[in-house]
């Protein structure tokens, strides 16, 4: 019994890591510019990858087809983490998170865009009524109407969560059965590469005794967890459990930041309960056995 439940509780603390991204970035955001912070997630990221690779003795130079891959693959979360990142300085990390949860939908529009499948009406049902749910947490205010100011910060996260639901398809598009620690590490250092080259102005202007303790530790959080930790619990879960139940772990990101927010987050109960039930509702359909 336990081993049927492991892939999901794997999930679980998948989920609860990328929701704490939000409020980690947004506070991170405060002393680090959008795209420094980006470069330094990916930095840190791609040296720890570095020591793994180097102590298993996988630390090869790619052939410069497969590093032509690495790049394509890097680029989708990369264009998804810079819009992150800069959305925090105009928007709330609760709002965000909640937004994300058009990844699974925009996913399967895009599998339908380029592969012509359509799927299960019942799974877009679910995704339609998740996301819907989503938005409504993000409309609605402490207030009692719903009052809520759609900005330029919104627009540009939406851009980035493309990326992001693209980034499946083209991982598996570009991946050639090489050893995933092998392809998530030079991925990550050909990100790494890219930005440094980019930014090596700011890089260098950036003045770098002014950042705290505690965006140091937000640095090394979003690197080492939201990326090594999160990256070996995805993929021993999602091995072992359907696509579309992995969808539905997605509607509870927004739901572990609400709970972890404390008195940051300002909502109206009501509408946030109402939310909460076609949330429910829409990881039911998805979870369900077909």
């Amino acid at each position: 019994m336990f081993k049927s439940a492991l892939p999901h509780i794997q999930m679980l603390f998948f989920t609860f890591i990328i929701a704490m991204t939000f409020p980690v970035g947004k506070q991170l955001m405060l002393e680090v510019p959008p795209m420094i912070a980006t470069w330094l997630r990916y930095i840190i990221a791609a040296l720890l990858f570095v020591v793994i690779l180097a102590f298993n003795r996988r630390l090869n130079l790619p052939t410069g087809k497969s590093l032509i891959r690495y790049t394509l693959v890097c680029l989708p979360s990369l264009a998804y983490f810079a819009a992150m990142f800069s959305a925090l300085t105009q928007t709330s990390a609760f709002s965000t998170s909640a937004l994300y949860t058009a990844v699974p939908l925009m996913t399967a529009l895009l599998v339908v865009l380029i592969h012509r499948k359509i799927g299960k009406l019942i799974h877009w049902i679910a995704l339609v009524v998740g996301f819907s749910a989503s938005l409504f947490l993000v409309m609605q205010q402490s207030g009692n109407n719903l009052d809520f100011e759609w900005n330029n910060g919104y627009s540009l996260f939406m851009l980035g969560c493309i990326g992001m639901a693209a980034n499946p398809l083209i991982i598996k598009a570009c991946y050639r059965q090489e050893n995933f620690m092998v392809f998530t590490g030079w991925s990550l250092i050909a990100a790494s590469i890219i930005l440094s080259i980019c930014l090596a102005p700011q890089i260098i202007e950036f003045n770098w005794l002014q950042v705290s303790s505690n965006a140091w530790y937000a640095c090394l959080y979003l690197a080492i967890f939201a990326t090594a930790i999160s990256f070996f619990l995805f993929q021993k879960a999602s091995v072992n459990i359907a696509p579309q139940q992995v969808s539905a772990y997605v509607f509870l990101i927004p739901v572990f930041v609400l709970i972890t927010g404390g008195n940051e987050v300002d909502v109206n109960w009501l509408y946030t309960f109402i939310a909460l039930l076609l949330l429910s509702a829409a990881m039911y359909l998805l979870m369900r056995k077909q």
